[in-house]
């Protein structure tokens, strides 16, 4: 497999993933904290807090994933013309 071809499935894997993990991270966050607001009593603030945490996680996911992606195409034009 050609250089291009494994850098087009690299990317394709890391965004793909994205959005798996940016719903797991709400998801956690979210039932993790309902599970100690039944511990704690303190419904429904840590829900909220846990949600808002999970949050957080996924918008650091995407923008891990934005990064990377602006990476490899300055990566991609800085190469220069490409021989055939």
């Amino acid at each position: 497999m050609d250089r291009d071809a494994k850098n087009m499935w690299a990317i394709a894997a890391n965004t793909g993933a994205v959005g798996l993990e940016i719903s797991l991270a709400i998801g956690i966050g979210y039932f993790g904290g309902r599970y100690l607001d039944g511990k704690l009593g303190s419904a429904p603030w840590l829900a909220w807090i846990g949600f808002a945490a999970g949050v957080g996680a996924g918008v650091k996911a995407l923008i891990r994933v934005v990064r990377t992606y602006r990476k490899s195409l300055e990566n991609d034009t800085t190469d220069g013309p490409k021989q055939p």
